[in-house]
């Protein structure tokens, strides 16, 4: 545990130094605001808390995916660099652990400004409206919808920032991110998860227990992987995404780990 805890902080301070977080997640935080700000779509509530609520759609769209872009190659980094990450590979840690850290710290580091502004643009609301509604939302909304997505889109990036070169890996996290947060049925020549349970951008939850419009769940759809939105559809969509945000962890330390012992 303790070597876990001392990579976490090391691959956080590293990340914190690269200009590709900052250049990646930044301008997507200050479009979400922008958007939230400014759109209708999110404004258009009476209800604080169900702003709050829209407002994290748009937060998972644009800055989950921005974390995602910005932490494709930091798996691959980790297998190639030298110095500490030698250091770190002779101590009592397992290699399992370690890639915990190399995705975990850096996550971290990149998370801390979209979870940052988001929280301050629902406490500005409470504060105006003399409630802890907005906050509330906003809280709920980032620990079962913003922050489970971020582990997958992380954990799925650093797997193809293995498997492929590092543009394509963010090319194509690109694609499948829209595809599987909103790319309705009707739009989509493939079967797409967007509405479904399945579905990265959480709307389920996001409805359930954010006060997110109903449109983010279902998306008009109707099937087994659409249900109501209720509180054991909003429970089952967390843990489907937790899920696949294992497998993808899991995925990703077997490929590096393959790949370790084909460069020696």
């Amino acid at each position: 545990m303790t070597a876990l805890l001392w990579t976490l902080r090391y691959e956080a301070l590293m990340t914190a130094r690269r200009k590709i977080v900052w250049g990646a997640v930044l301008p997507l935080v200050l479009l979400s605001l922008l958007l939230v700000t400014t759109s209708p779509v999110v404004g258009g509530h009476g209800d604080p808390a169900a702003r709050a609520g829209a407002a994290a759609v748009v937060v998972n769209t644009f800055c989950t995916l921005g974390v995602g872009i910005a932490l494709a190659d930091r798996l691959r980094l980790g297998l190639e660099a030298r110095g500490m990450a030698e250091l770190l590979a002779a101590t009592p840690a397992g290699v399992l652990p370690r890639t915990a850290g190399m995705l975990g710290g850096p996550l971290l580091t990149a998370l801390a400004p979209v979870a940052g502004l988001f929280l301050l643009y629902a406490a500005v609301f409470s504060a105006v409206g003399g409630s802890v509604a907005p906050i509330a939302s906003a809280v709920v909304a980032l620990g079962t919808a913003i922050v489970p997505a971020a582990l997958l889109i992380t954990a799925f990036t650093g797997l193809l920032g293995v498997l492929l070169p590092v543009a394509a890996a963010r090319a194509v996290t690109v694609v499948v991110w829209l595809w599987a947060c909103h790319f309705p049925p009707a739009f989509s020549p493939l079967p797409t998860p967007t509405g479904t349970v399945l579905s990265p951008l959480g709307g389920y939850p996001l409805v359930a227990w954010a006060h997110a419009p109903e449109v983010w769940a279902a998306r008009q759809g109707t099937g087994t992987l659409r249900p109501e939105a209720d509180d054991a559809a909003a429970l089952l969509n967390v843990v489907l995404v937790l899920g696949m945000a294992a497998t993808c962890y899991v995925l990703g330390h077997l490929a590096a780990r393959i790949r370790r012992h084909g460069a020696s």
